[in-house]
């Protein structure tokens, strides 16, 4: 290739705007959607008959993880009220973990029968 530059005489300008034009009209042009009448029935056809989905048998992996919180939050909530058996007002820690419990509970009968 060489260094020379376009001679803007060797360009065809009418050829150009041709162009331009059919591009123009190409671009504005709407496609046409046709679609056939039987287009659902041969869709339903190709789809394979009689399968059913298989169902999954639920884990209960989160209501099993509640019940063992709450078993672990009553038992060291006793242990820390055997620990502090001289004195019987509660302290912080208690009263987070009677609390945790309490409200684990309420939530799971709630969960649980729906009301």
């Amino acid at each position: 290739m060489s260094d020379e530059s376009m001679n803007s005489k060797l360009v065809n300008k009418a050829a150009d705007d041709e162009q331009d034009l059919r591009i123009l009209r190409a671009l504005e042009t709407a496609p046409r959607t046709e679609i056939p009448a039987d287009f659902a029935a041969r869709v339903a056809s190709r789809l394979p008959a009689g399968r059913r989905p298989v169902s999954l048998t639920p884990t209960h992996y989160g209501q099993n993880a509640v019940f063992l919180g709450m078993i672990l939050t009553f038992v060291v909530l006793i242990a820390l009220t055997v620990h502090n058996g001289r004195h019987a007002a509660f302290g912080l820690a208690e009263s987070l973990l009677l609390t945790q419990f309490v409200v684990l509970t309420v939530w799971v009968s709630v969960r649980r029968y729906s009301v």
